[in-house]
């Protein structure tokens, strides 16, 4: 979060996200009824203690079966060049009286693009034109639809039965659509599994080892998650460069417990993001996603542990880490001139909004003894890379082990927001801490003016 008062502007990390970013997440997807995921969810009281993973079980009778993806941001195609596609398929026991609607999904509504009456044997057929892959939803009447995915050009066959249109025996045309089935028969499998574990808590109830049962029955629902998570990566792994991965980072395990959560797998979003924006960049569900990563950029938690803080006249703790080119930079190789330690990242305005006074100072006092070494909270080195190269700053040393939260300067200096600074002396002990504009300037002359 940047926050602004009289002196500064900063980047703050908490704990957790704040909660209109939260109510974002929440908008991502929309979950049907589904009376077996139902049952699921409103049978295990015994797992409201102590936060444990499946107390998130308790949440809602909502459907882990079809995401809906909708989004907030709407933008206009008008100069897409449209390509036609064909769905069309047969569906096996429709009735007299019985129509088939597809429905594109748009920001925050279903649109319909056609209905059709099946011919006798079940058969159908759709046409329409998209300029870049979108979803679509083919249904059948209430809850019982499939999820699309059509990239332009695309010609999908389906073959289903009347009551089952969400599991199809065949579709063919579209390895997408058949990826997120594969995907959503492993998450069935999951909720079978947990079924099995309620059904085992409902049996022992009134048993004297009910406690015993109920610490056996958590450890082996939070396996079964970890598994899935596992087999979640390689599925987003297989579909970096597909729409596919819109749908997966926004899949729960169950309501109220993301599948991957940005705040502790932030680099998965990005990914995502990096990929799908450079080729989709007229996707509303890509911009959506990237106005959502440049958010998450700027609200996720760093955690707020520190091994305590660091004062004036201390001396600061060496830094060895990588620099643009993967060799090692110790903060110690510039010992015996005037240092600014700047932590700082691509991501954070207020870092940037910095970068040119650094230049100005630099080009002003490097000469007589001023240097500069930042260290950059960044996770891919392509955003940090080009910052250094459009900011001008990459005549001074910088150094970054691109782990984000996780660095290990974050928890050994006390990080809680940046761009934060430290100004040592030719003995690498603090004279300042965070100063910039014009009382970094101001303290500068300070220092060169004793000379």
């Amino acid at each position: 979060m940047c926050k602004e008062n009289e002196k500064n502007r900063t980047c703050r990390w908490r704990n957790s996200f704040k909660p209109d970013v939260l109510r974002k997440i929440n908008i991502f997807a929309t979950y049907l009824k589904n009376d077996r995921t139902s049952k699921l969810l409103t049978k295990m009281p015994y797992l409201i203690r102590g936060g444990r993973l499946l107390s998130n079980y308790l949440t809602r009778g909502t459907s882990l079966k079809v995401v809906i993806i909708s989004v907030i941001l709407s933008v206009s195609t008008t100069g897409c060049e449209r390509k036609g596609f064909t769905v069309s398929g047969r569906i096996e026991g429709a009735g007299n009286g019985d129509y088939i609607l597809l429905r594109e999904v748009k920001p925050n509504l279903l649109v319909t693009v056609d209905s059709v009456i099946p011919s006798r044997d079940g058969s159908f057929e759709f046409r329409s034109e998209i300029a870049f892959p979108s979803f679509f939803l083919l249904s059948m009447g209430g809850d019982n639809f499939l999820t699309l995915l059509v990239h332009p050009g695309d010609k999908i066959n389906i073959t289903a039965g009347a009551g089952k249109i969400s599991s199809p025996s065949s579709v063919t045309g579209s390895e997408a659509t058949n990826s997120m089935l594969r995907f959503r028969r492993d998450h069935d499998m999951v909720i079978g599994e947990l079924e099995r574990l309620t059904k085992a808590y409902n049996d022992s109830i009134g048993s004297n080892r009910l406690p015993v049962i109920m610490d056996s029955l958590d450890r082996k629902a939070a396996g079964i998650v970890a598994d899935f998570r596992e087999k979640a990566i390689i599925y987003l792994d297989e579909n970096k460069s597909s729409m596919v991965s819109i749908f997966l980072l926004n899949q729960q395990v169950v309501p109220g417990l993301q599948l991957f959560d940005p705040a502790k797998e932030p680099d998965l979003f990005y990914r995502a993001d990096s990929m799908l924006y450079a080729l989709y960049p007229e996707s509303d569900l890509v911009l959506d996603l990237h106005t959502f990563v440049a958010r998450l950029r700027r609200s996720v938690s760093f955690g707020s542990e520190t091994d305590g803080s660091i004062g004036e006249g201390d001396l600061l703790p060496d830094i060895a880490l990588p620099g643009p080119d993967g060799d090692t930079i110790m903060l110690s190789s510039l010992r015996g001139s005037i240092v600014l330690v700047d932590f700082w990242a691509a991501w954070c305005p207020p870092c940037r909004e910095e970068n040119p006074n650094l230049v100005r100072l630099y080009d002003i006092y490097h000469y007589r003894g001023f240097d500069i070494f930042q260290v950059s909270l960044d996770i891919r080195k392509e955003e940090w890379t080009e910052a250094i190269r459009k900011d001008r700053v990459g005549r001074w040393k910088h150094v970054s082990d691109l782990k984000y939260r996780d660095s290990e300067v974050v928890k050994r200096f006390g990080l809680t927001e940046i761009p934060c600074n430290y100004l040592i002396d030719r003995d690498g002990r603090v004279i300042a801490i965070n100063l910039r504009g014009e009382m970094l300037q101001k303290k500068l002359v300070e220092l060169f003016d004793r000379q």
